[in-house]
């Protein structure tokens, strides 16, 4: 092998990172953004330490985000979409309202116990009681929607009922550092399931 082919086998992370796509470098920065907020906060993380980290120049992130709270919105919205692809995957299952109501809630509490470390860096910072709450009310949408479909009555509020019961009992188990995600789910599901199922008189 001469010198060149030596060398050029030797390429670093780095340059081989900026030989591809801009997508591809700026998914590489969010993904570099959201590993340091969740390990060290937002205002603790610098620039500089999320270019290293993504393996590309300072400038690279700057072009796409010029400051820290354009990344955070990045990743926020990040969030948003894979709960919102979670629960709008399961808006088809069940023809009658228990089971879509269950299904529903349930693949909700699931996307949001696995992105539980961005969801707290998200919402437990400045701003983030608006930005919690604007998801709420699409979420609060969604599952209506879903509810309207199968003839629920004033399906608004029973899906705002049904939202804030399964976060509150997703909060419960991690404050209790209850482990036992498929008991969580399973209780989800049950009281999802019934609650829809129950007439009002």
């Amino acid at each position: 092998m001469d010198a060149t082919a030596s060398e050029s086998s030797r390429v670093s992370p780095t340059i081989e990172l900026a030989r591809r796509a801009p997508d591809q470098r700026r998914a590489a920065v969010i993904d570099a953004a959201r590993e340091l907020f969740v390990a060290h906060g937002v205002t603790a993380t610098s620039m500089d330490a999320i270019a290293r980290r993504a393996g590309v120049a300072k400038g690279t992130v700057y072009l796409s985000f010029p400051t820290k709270q354009h990344l955070v919105h990045a990743i926020e919205a990040e969030f948003d979409a894979r709960i919102l692809d979670a629960v709008k995957g399961a808006a088809t299952i069940g023809s009658d309202a228990p089971t879509a109501a269950s299904a529903w809630c349930t693949a909700l509490v699931t996307a949001y116990l696995d992105q539980l470390e961005v969801h707290d860096m998200l919402f437990y910072g400045v701003g983030a009681r608006a930005a919690e709450r604007i998801m709420d009310a699409t979420l609060s949408d969604s599952l209506a929607e879903v509810l309207d479909a199968r003839g629920v009555h004033d399906p608004g509020a029973v899906a705002s009922f049904l939202i804030g019961g399964v976060t509150a009992l997703a909060d419960a188990a991690i404050l209790q550092q209850d482990d036992n995600r498929d008991a969580l789910l399973r209780r989800v599901e049950r009281l999802a399931s019934a609650a829809v199922g129950v007439r009002s008189s």
